[in-house]
């Protein structure tokens, strides 16, 4: 089983170059999809970016905590915990903080001092209110209301609401006092509140650069913490929960309630309980305190949403672990100086006097001794067994698809080498190959240049008209022969010429949608190639301006023009003759007709210039495909041609590709392994 991750990474990135080794010593394909995704796998193993978010009450020593882990003093240790600020540590060229603050407005700020600067006058809780639930007052009262008239049921409501949040058990008229003090003292000056701190830190130890730190305010009585806060724990790959392994009763809530909130479910797995200053706690303390928490929280329960493993619970000291980081750059003698310089000033933690004069005043011992009492080995392991969860699944995947690429090789070179050998015992084969490409070639070229302008010229031929047209006319005359026999005189002569057109355009509408389907098949027979993607061929649907509507219109517009004059005689002794008009039902029916047809004759013209398009464009995607399997033969074509080499070369080569598959399964197996002890951590 594998414990660390950092081994882990640098195993599988060792197999990797390996791998790497091996493509270079054959011609795999450069392209490949399956080498793209580990060449882009291998990327992101490499920058190795882990979020890491830290929680805890006020006063649990989350700054301190977070110097340790990093190794550096990033957060000044006597700043207090930021108002409403989420605070991100990352790697970076160069140590710059980037501040967002509520109004939207950003600062930069660059240079050590300067940053401490601003973390002490921006971003911390003045000593006088640290004991009340500052980022609630910011959140629900200063940045809503920012400078306008807060009414006082809001003030009342909002000191009920945070009856709970009194940590410290103040009286209630000193709590509330306090509340509002800090609301009538901040709120002018609401736009200064910070949101977001990031920094950016070139840390020189490796293994840093790729961790992201993600400092959270300070979660209330009750465990929960704000909306920005919520948002970055459901994307950390790991939480640490921090706070005092006493001083803090143990039944307290918040831990607890943290457990069950709805954006810590995801990180079940990855949520650790870190009890911090336990250098300053006797091992007898340390170890009942311990032991009392890990039965309150240390055990999975099918009634418990939660519940954390008891190797989840860990008790640090995060000032040993500083000590240690200075130390370790210390000779001996510096050593000796600087506890010497902090016992006669007085500031020397009593752990730390122990385990000097404990050692010897022996330098590898005393770092020794400060390594067990910070115990952050414990923290880095439980990250490898419980945090690094999806990290080592990455790499798992990793390996398996190096596996599946080496399988792949390994078969390619065992169908070279079989080429290889065929070619040296009967070189005739290969000329037949060589013949047998050719005439696919060929099948090809002719198929390019000569059925393919066949059938365009057959369904699309000006001289012959071609099958479209001939089709075209086909369909549509038969409708001219039934719309012939209508007796125009007959009333119902009307409504026979539009059932008939509109059949017609139906007729149109199935004619087109089934000779495209004609095409596509004939150009599958006749090329003798079928497209990898039968998306490129773009089939088109006729939609036909012919409506009721549109026939309604033609009937109004023909009323007009079918009257007929008819003469009259009057008198008897004087005739006179007279004209007057009078509806034609055969007139209005021959009018009605010809402007039908004349519309139904253009729906027909769109269907052959659509087909025409069609039938041209169709060919493109086949000549396309055929131009693509044209490039594919020469390639192959020129393969095999290569392999015709003289006996001594062929020798020679088999002897290099039988040396390289040899080295694969060795490397597999290693590989295989590698997974195995990977996947037991998971």
């Amino acid at each position: 089983m594998i414990t660390s991750y950092k081994k882990a990474k640098e195993d599988v990135l060792k197999c990797y170059s390996e791998f790497l080794d091996i493509i270079s010593k054959t011609d795999f394909p450069k392209d490949d999809t399956s080498l793209q995704a580990l060449k882009s796998q291998a990327i992101k193993i490499k920058e190795d970016k882990f979020c890491l978010m830290i929680a805890g009450e006020a006063k649990s020593g989350k700054s301190t905590f977070i110097n340790a882990y990093l190794g550096t003093e990033i957060l000044p240790m006597d700043v207090r915990q930021c108002t409403s600020s989420v605070v991100e540590i990352k790697y970076g060229k160069e140590f710059v903080l980037h501040a967002t603050y509520v109004d939207g407005r950003s600062k930069t700020i660059i240079g050590e001092k300067d940053i401490a600067r601003f973390l002490a006058d921006n971003a911390s809780i003045d000593d006088e209110y640290r004991d009340i639930p500052i980022t609630i007052i910011n959140n629900e009262i200063i940045v809503k209301y920012k400078n306008k008239s807060i009414p006082k049921q809001i003030i009342s409501d909002l000191l009920n609401g945070v009856e709970n949040e009194n940590i410290h058990r103040l009286s209630k008229e000193e709590y509330n006092k306090k509340i509002i003090e800090y609301i009538r003292k901040t709120q002018p000056e609401w736009e200064k509140i910070v949101t977001k701190i990031d920094i950016e830190y070139p840390f020189k130890d490796n293994d840093m650069r790729g961790i992201r730190i993600i400092d959270s305010p300070g979660v209330n009585a009750a465990g929960r913490v704000g909306d920005v806060a919520a948002k970055y724990i459901e994307s950390a790959d790991a939480i640490m929960f921090l706070r005092p392994i006493t001083g803090v009763a143990i039944e307290a809530n918040s831990f607890k309630e943290f457990l069950e909130s709805k954006s810590v479910d995801r990180n079940k797995n990855a949520m650790f309980l870190i009890l911090t200053r336990a250098a300053s706690e006797s091992e007898n303390t340390i170890e009942r305190a311990y032991e009392e928490f890990v039965n309150m929280f240390g055990s999975q329960k099918n009634d418990n949403r939660h519940g954390i493993v008891k190797e989840q619970i860990i008790s640090v000291d995060s000032k040993a672990k500083l000590y240690y980081n200075i130390f370790k750059e210390m000779s001996t003698l510096e050593i000796k100086n600087k506890i010497e310089s902090m016992n006669s000033e007085k500031k020397i933690e009593p752990f730390l006097g122990l385990a000097w004069f404990g050692s010897n005043r022996e330098k590898e011992s005393f770092l020794l001794e400060l390594k067990r009492i910070s115990n952050f080995n414990a923290i880095e392991q439980s990250l490898n067994k419980f945090g690094r969860k999806a990290q080592f699944i990455a790499l798992s995947e990793f390996l398996g698809r190096m596996l599946k690429v080496y399988t792949k090789i390994s078969v390619s070179l065992h169908e070279k080498i079989d080429n290889y050998k065929l070619k040296r015992k009967d070189p005739n084969k290969l000329a037949l190959k060589i013949n047998e490409i050719e005439n696919e070639l060929m099948g090809i070229r002719l198929a390019m240049k000569g059925k393919a302008k066949d059938i365009e010229s057959e369904y699309s031929s000006s001289v012959t008209k071609g099958l479209i047209a001939q089709r075209a006319e086909e369909v549509t005359e038969q409708y001219k022969k039934n719309i012939e026999e209508i007796d125009g005189t007959s009333n119902s002569a009307i409504d026979q010429l539009e059932k008939l057109s509109f059949r017609q355009v139906d007729i149109l509408i199935e004619f087109e949608d089934d000779l495209q389907k004609k095409v596509v098949s004939e150009c599958n027979e006749a090329l003798k190639v079928a497209l990898s993607d039968s998306n490129t061929i773009e089939y088109v649907s006729l939609e036909p301006d012919f409506s009721k509507e549109l026939v309604d219109k033609i009937k109004n517009d023909m009323k007009s023009k079918s009257y007929e004059l008819r003469e009259y005689t009057t008198g008897a002794t004087f005739k006179e003759t007279h004209t007057k008009p009078y509806f034609s039902q055969d007139k209005y029916y021959k009018l009605v007709k010809t402007s039908i047809v004349g519309k139904i004759d253009e729906i027909k013209e769109r269907a052959i210039s659509d087909l025409r398009d069609f039938v041209s464009d169709t060919l493109k995607a086949y000549i396309k495909e055929l131009r693509k399997n044209e490039y594919e033969k020469m390639n192959e074509l020129h393969k095999v041609e290569e392999d015709k080499k003289t006996a001594d070369e062929i020798i020679a080569t088999i002897s290099k590709l039988e040396k390289t598959l040899s080295s694969i399964e060795p490397r597999k197996k290693i590989i295989s392994e590698l997974k195995g002890g990977i996947d037991s951590n998971v």
